[in-house]
């Protein structure tokens, strides 16, 4: 654990940013995200009042809040306070297009409504918004998802998100090639040029190789990445063993990101007992089994490891707003 120097020569800006395969602080510090998910939006502690003080243990400096448009919107902002008390990122996604990429218009209409607009701008220092969790699935088209983007990118923009977008890949968020194929037109559509691009690793088939091959294109194409949702110790199957060290190793070697799914205050349906969990119930050291252990302080490569928060966000109330 540790923190980072500020760049002085950066000035100021509003928001978090990309530039190059990287995200930054509004400071102009390099943020490699090493964190967990978790499904607030379902559970008895939805404000995190519980949840967050034992994430926090972990050293995690992001965590990706799941929410769907249903949730209450005072609930959520006092979720992505505490988030930001505790010293960690919000990444907010919404699950309602899981596997429907037709539903997302839907949800740009949830980032748009002016309660949300408001939390939005009231914590636009350090959030950031992934537009659509998994939205669409294995038969979903190059020509879908560019135009689904098209029209979300510019409607979240024209209404004044500055904040960094995170864009899930097709296929329930696993299919690889759909975001090699479109990222590159999907981030020059982007006036602010500033967005991420996002696959969840479930897969159960030539694993180690395809791993190994996304993030030589990440690295060698420079690609705006992480992984939203992984490393998991099986695939979607709940067989299929994944190579998580692997992928901790790699993306600590290139500086990728990653948020694992999830904490397991609420407990996950899938993969049921415990496969998708880290935890028994929420506390930090209640490992649900190894993989929970090794991915948050066992492992070299674990968040406790090699999570880094940025020293503007534990240096100063990371609620104050700072502007241009």
């Amino acid at each position: 654990m540790g923190s980072v120097t500020l760049l002085g020569a950066i000035p100021p800006r509003d928001t978090m940013y990309v530039e190059g395969r990287f995200l930054y602080s509004a400071a102009g510090e390099k943020v490699i995200a090493r964190g967990v998910n978790e499904m607030f939006v379902w559970c008895d502690d939805s404000m995190g009042e519980v949840i967050y003080p034992e994430i926090e243990k972990s050293g995690a400096n992001i965590v990706r809040i799941v929410w769907t448009t249903e949730g209450d919107f005072e609930v959520l902002d006092k979720n992505i306070r505490n988030c930001l008390e505790h010293k960690m990122i919000p990444m907010l996604e919404l699950h309602d297009a899981t596997g429907k990429i037709e539903k997302v218009p839907e949800l740009v209409d949830f980032w748009i409504r002016p309660e949300m607009m408001d939390t939005i701008e009231r914590y636009k220092k350090w959030l950031i918004v992934n537009i659509a969790n998994e939205a669409g699935n294995s038969e979903t088209t190059r020509s879908q998802f560019i135009d689904t983007y098209t029209s979300a990118i510019s409607r979240i923009r024209g209404a004044g998100v500055k904040t960094p977008l995170v864009i899930d890949a097709s296929g329930w968020g696993q299919d690889e090639a759909m975001i090699l194929d479109t990222w590159k037109e999907l981030l020059d559509l982007d006036p602010l040029r500033s967005m991420m691009f996002s696959v969840h690793t479930y897969w159960i088939d030539n694993q180690e190789d395809r791993l190994s091959s996304l993030i030589s294109a990440v690295v060698d194409q420079q690609i705006p990445f992480l992984f939203g949702e992984g490393p998991q110790q099986v695939g979607w199957n709940c067989e299929s063993e994944f190579p998580w060290q692997k992928l901790l190793a790699l993306c600590q070697q290139h500086e990728v990101g990653w948020i694992a799914w999830s904490w397991g205050f609420m407990n996950n349906g899938d993969c049921s007992p415990g496969k998708f969990d880290m935890t028994t119930d929420g506390i930090f050291g209640h490992w649900e089994n190894d993989w929970g252990e090794g991915i948050i302080v066992k492992d070299p490569n674990s968040i406790s490891n090699t999570s880094i928060r940025p020293t503007s966000l534990l240096a100063s109330d990371p609620l104050r707003q700072t502007t241009r």
